[in-house]
């Protein structure tokens, strides 16, 4: 009996179905909650914590406000995007701010900066008892990492491309190696010294670029199309502007770098090594402008593209075929996508569907054809619809139908859409139905529908997506699986048979025995008595036998997280063992707020 009804019964009474949920645990807990089950008694670990100061107290500037509303000068407007000046509040609203002088935007403001040092210092002291807690907790996470690793290897045309991560080192290493040896990786001996697959060499060492920089995070990192050329950019001061640079693959040295152009972290290359696109972004930090550069050449990029609307951000990217650039630009709520042919030297940027008021769509191409996902018409979620690959062809959208007639993705409430993957046969969806994440492959015959199967697995609750593909006419497809006991596995499945899988990849979890834990999903009603609101649990089995028997209560961890749109997914965490091992009950509720 798996059912844990008085666990729903509490859930049920909390506050958890607030549109944001909060995180319970006991404030002081005992000191059999802090061992795991298999430890024994530790001396002082329930000792409370030494009496302390008071938490320091920012001064507050009582005449200090913000203006709402219709004033020009005001900088708290918040109203939804195309709304009506009638609308706005007129007069303006003073909304008080007395906090606002803590506003810090260059992190020089030394009144600031020592608040925040004795914030610090408070917690430290409130805390110290803690400390050696804290210890044991950060080594038993520590532990359940393996930390010398690589990511699945992922063919794209000679080579395949991975990342490694090594004990001790900050960054990960880019590394290739011939397609043909992918099947080594089953072989690698774990040791950091040994290549995962034969003929491996590094293409970009982020150890070595962060060298002399307090901060290194790597944006973009892709082989041009004859694999002899690494375009990457990278942000060493933190703020998400990125500097690019172009290196020759077999001399290492690099070919093409300006100090001083900023840009976006996005990077794209042409149909050949000799073209690059790159994103620029204004004083606030919104990319905007997008260039195309020819290496090697003096003249200036050329500037394709500028969204001038403030609403909007904008970003590039590349169709699985290779025959199209996309510029997409979007808000919250409208988008419009913008498409280059690449095999056309003198070909210009054109318009998909030019912006209509809360329209959100993306597009893929596939033989002549652009496959949308729009929410066109209203609808809740995402429709699949098709129309020919040509400019400003809204007026000829149409949903995509199944052999039945009916629309597979028809934008309603039982069946949201989230991503197209268009390959040569087939058409990869992602998305969600009955709260779970899910992977359908569409078969097709030309552009009519063969058939349309949803991706099924033996475990009720999980977290499934696809990865990323990079080859067109691939006859499989590689999905990332896991659950809350499962850790994370690559599968390959066959497009023309989804029935046939194999497992190239399952993340190790040093220590870990799956056999000790499990799993489930419920749901509970909303407060309104009409939703149902699923909720994931995992637990240690003896725990959860004991509580079954004695019906003493157990500590329970409630996390719940739905702002902005967010699902928190049904997945596995290692650092969570360090909980489940000292008798905790951890539950998900999958609430979800606006976005």
């Amino acid at each position: 009996d798996m059912q844990l009804p008085t666990l729903a019964r509490a859930l049920a009474s909390s506050s958890f179905l607030l549109g944001r949920c909060r995180a319970f645990h006991r404030s002081v807990p005992s000191a059999a909650f802090l061992r795991p089950a298999s430890a024994p008694a530790r001396r002082g670990t329930s000792a409370m914590a030494a009496a302390v100061l008071p938490p320091p107290a920012p001064r507050r500037e009582e005449a200090r406000a913000i203006l709402a509303g219709a004033d020009p000068a005001s900088t708290l407007a918040r109203q939804a995007e195309g709304a009506p000046a009638s609308l706005l509040l007129d007069p303006p609203v003073a909304v008080p701010d007395p906090y606002g002088w803590m506003r810090d935007e260059k992190r020089e403001n030394v009144e600031v900066l020592d608040h925040l040092a004795a914030e610090n210092a408070y917690t430290e002291a409130a805390t110290a008892h803690l400390a050696g807690l804290r210890e044991e907790l950060y080594g038993e996470m520590l532990g359940s990492i393996r930390e010398t690793d690589f990511t699945l290897p992922r063919p794209r045309g000679a080579y395949a491309y991975y990342s490694r991560s090594f004990e001790g080192k900050s960054y990960g290493v880019h590394c290739r190696a011939p397609s043909e040896n992918v099947g080594d990786a089953t072989e690698w001996n774990g040791a950091a010294g040994s290549p995962v697959l034969g003929g491996e060499e590094v293409v970009l060492d982020v150890n070595a670029l962060a060298e002399g920089e307090k901060y290194c995070s790597t944006g973009n990192v892709k082989t041009s199309p004859s694999h002899k050329l690494l375009a990457y950019s990278a942000d060493f001061s933190g703020d998400e502007t990125c500097q690019f640079w172009v290196k020759d693959l077999e001399s290492g040295e690099v070919v093409d770098h300006n100090p001083k152009l900023d840009v976006y972290g996005q990077l794209v290359w042409g149909s050949d090594d000799s073209t690059l696109f790159y994103v620029t972004m204004d004083a606030a930090h919104r990319p905007y402008k997008v260039y195309r550069r020819i290496l090697g050449s003096d003249a200036e990029d050329e500037l394709l593209f500028t969204e001038t609307d403030e609403l909007y951000w904008s970003g590039i990217h590349k169709s699985l075929d290779g025959k199209y650039l996309y510029v997409s630009t979007s808000s919250k709520e409208t988008s419009e996508v913008h498409f280059l042919d690449l095999n056309d030297p003198n070909a210009k940027l054109q318009c998909v569907a030019a912006r209509r008021k809360k329209v959100r769509y993306r597009v893929e191409h596939r033989e002549g054809t652009w496959w949308i996902a729009s929410n066109v018409g209203g609808t809740p979620n995402m429709r699949l619809m098709s129309a020919p690959a040509a400019p400003e062809c809204a007026s000829e959208w149409k949903d995509v139908a199944g052999a039945d007639g009916a629309a597979i993705f028809d934008g309603g409430y039982e069946r949201s859409l989230g991503g197209v993957t268009a390959f040569r046969t087939h058409l990869v969806c992602s998305g969600r139905e009955g709260g779970i994440p899910r992977v359908w492959v569409v078969g097709l015959d030309g552009d009519d529908v063969a058939s349309a199967e949803m991706l099924a697995f033996d475990e009720e609750a999980h977290d499934v997506g696809t990865v990323a593909h990079h080859e067109y006419d691939a006859a499989s497809i590689v999905v990332a699986y896991d659950s809350m006991v499962t850790p994370l596995s690559h599968i390959s499945i066959r497009l023309d048979d989804a029935s046939a899988r194999t497992v190239l990849k399952t993340k190790a979890v040093p220590g870990y025995n799956r056999s000790l834990y499990a799993c489930e999903r419920t749901t509970v009603k909303s407060r309104d008595g009409e939703t149902d609101v699923p909720v994931s649990v995992v637990y240690r089995r003896d725990v959860m036998e004991r509580h079954r028997a004695s019906g003493t209560p157990v500590p329970t961890h409630l996390y719940g997280y739905g702002s902005y749109g967010a699902c928190m997914e049904a997945s596995f965490s290692a650092t969570r063992l360090a909980l489940l091992d000292r008798g905790a009950v951890y539950v998900i509720a999958h609430v979800r707020g606006g976005g």
